[in-house]
């Protein structure tokens, strides 16, 4: 089985998906591929580098300090209950359009999944800076990619191009936000949703054609980052 994940590393909502998957994987004992997939959220983004992240997600919902910091702790809560240590206050707020150029280069290599990992715990976990060069040829490095394989994939068009055509492929799959995740061609889902909805997926999709349908999961929370805003 193949399972197509459209992600971007400054969603809090897609780490925390991409461990539920990784865990009712594991529980199944199903043989499953995982191809992570490119998706920014606000391909326009530009952080403001005095802002902080609690300060920055009050003005962005039109809502108090107070209040950004309890939603903060609530997705705090549930990334603890994936075994994740989230740690709002030295995330670092980035557009990520290079790191998903580095990204595109670790797939071309073989690993695209071990990158995406390393990634999103360095940011979400310790505070690490992913639109900085160096930062993201140490993370490259510790996948085995090469330094000057990194600097050529930042400057290059093709690795641009590789992320804009895996977010065209996801509006043909009607991802309008992320995580979003595609099994076998045949079921989707959106959102970070329970071990035991993406369990009941994989048991789902092997009855059906090939035909992507998106599968019913109204009773679940709608865990899901669309067009830069997270639904929290």
């Amino acid at each position: 089985m193949k399972i197509q994940v459209w992600s971007d590393f400054r969603c809090p909502f897609c780490y925390i998906g991409k461990k539920h998957l990784e865990e009712a994987i594991q529980k199944s004992g199903r043989d499953v591929q995982i191809e992570m997939m490119s998706f920014e959220l606000d391909p326009e983004h530009t952080p403001n580098p005095g802002e902080s992240m609690t300060e920055h997600l009050a003005a962005k919902y039109g809502i108090s300090v107070a209040e950004a910091e309890e939603n903060n702790a609530r997705v705090v809560s549930m990334a603890k209950s994936a075994g994740l240590n989230y740690d709002f206050d030295r995330l670092i707020d980035v557009n990520t359009f290079v790191a998903h150029k580095v990204f595109q280069l670790a797939k071309l290599k073989g690993v695209g999944n071990e990158f995406v990992e390393v990634a999103m715990s360095g940011h979400f976990e310790k505070g690490k800076d992913l639109s900085d060069l160096e930062t993201l040829i140490t993370m490259g490095e510790s996948v085995g990619l090469e330094r000057i394989a990194i600097e050529n994939a930042v400057n290059s068009d093709d690795f641009a191009i590789s992320v804009r055509q895996e977010e065209q492929f996801a509006q043909m799959v009607g991802a309008k936000g992320v995580p979003h995740f595609v099994f076998d061609n045949k079921v989707s889902l959106s959102g970070a949703q329970p071990v035991d909805t993406f369990m009941q997926a994989m048991d789902y999709v092997e009855n059906l054609e090939p035909k992507v349908e998106a599968m019913d999961t109204s009773d679940n929370d709608d865990v899901t980052c669309t067009d830069g805003s997270c639904t929290i």
